[in-house]
């Protein structure tokens, strides 16, 4: 039997890591990756993320059965607007973006027959990631990861089926929801945080004695800066996308902090302690996988893989694209 051909659109961090996870699975697959920096491709290819790599978007993404889009937001549109006179029914693709609802919107100018499933896999916050980019890329990055779907409302349920094998395939759990609730949520806890920390370095950075004060940053700086986004135009197309629930956060977040200075303005000793009190335990609580009341169990990924892997290639046999 021929090869099924994946393709993965962005070789950084997160496709590069699907693309280990996918060969870790030993599945009768070729997968091509495409990046727009030869360099990031290379390395990709000498990893072992990809069995070969094509320069050209088109080609890499010809004949594939799944296309991953594993790129900033603010590529996803002109992306997804090159391939479209390119996608032959039955193909299926999604992205990795952590706003969902404008790509999902974008994506309904794709031809009838091409099923979009919108991704984003949302790392657990006990992973630690070493560097960055491909070079950080780890097969097991997904373990146990919540990997949410969006499905548009014209693909099709064999389509869905393949990316939830797909997700399970590289580790995650498959977590279906709607592209509104999924970015009002992940405004709160993605965003904003990127936000604070923009926030908090232009107050210090940009006032005056910043010289002198600079000396005397540590690690505790860097530590509540590090969120503070690196790319001008792909974070300021996130805040912007979800510019209503972070304007909601940011005003709950001043209201806050109304409260936090009120309390030190009152030397209230006690009113402080309770509040951090309350902070240390609810996140002690995340972080320890606690705060999820279902009490399902978490599922043995090694054993689970080998039934899963079948289903997909099963699956994505039956969406080869016919020209």
């Amino acid at each position: 039997m021929a090869k099924m051909r994946i393709a993965i659109v962005g070789l950084g961090l997160v496709g590069g890591s699907l693309g280990l996870a996918l060969k870790k699975s030993k599945l009768n697959l070729e997968i091509v990756g495409h990046d727009k920096d030869p360099g990031v491709a290379g390395r990709a290819l000498k990893r072992g993320a990809v069995d070969k790599t094509e320069w050209n978007l088109i080609n890499a993404c010809d004949g594939a059965a799944l296309i991953v889009l594993a790129i900033p937001l603010d590529g996803i549109r002109d992306t997804l607007a090159a391939l479209q006179s390119h996608l032959s029914p039955g193909v299926i693709v999604t992205d990795t973006a952590t706003t969902k609802a404008p790509v999902l919107e974008w994506a309904q100018a794709l031809p009838a027959g091409v099923h979009f499933i919108g991704g984003d896999p949302v790392i657990k916050p006990d992973r630690v990631i070493a560097g960055c980019g491909i070079d950080a890329a780890d097969a097991e990055l997904f373990q146990n990861a919540t990997y949410c779907l969006t499905p548009s409302p014209a693909a099709a349920s064999q389509a869905i089926e393949v990316m939830s094998s797909f997700a399970q395939l590289v580790g995650a759990q498959p977590y279906f929801i709607e592209p509104a609730e999924h970015d009002g949520l992940m405004a709160g806890v993605r965003h904003l945080p990127a936000l604070l920390a923009t926030a908090l370095a232009a107050v210090v950075i940009q006032s005056q004695g910043w010289r002198e004060r600079g000396k005397l940053a540590s690690t505790t700086f860097r530590i509540a800066t590090e969120l503070a986004p690196l790319d001008d135009r792909t974070a300021s197309a996130q805040f912007l996308a979800h510019r209503d629930d972070l304007m909601r956060w940011v005003d709950a977040l001043i209201a806050e902090l109304r409260d936090l200075r009120g309390m030190c303005e009152r030397a209230d000793a006690d009113a402080l302690q309770h509040v951090i009190q309350n902070v240390i335990h609810e996140r002690d609580k995340w972080l320890s996988g606690k705060l999820d009341a279902s009490g399902l169990p978490t599922p043995e990924w090694e054993s689970a893989r080998s039934a899963t892997a079948r289903m997909l290639l099963s699956r994505l046999v039956d969406r080869t694209p016919r020209k």
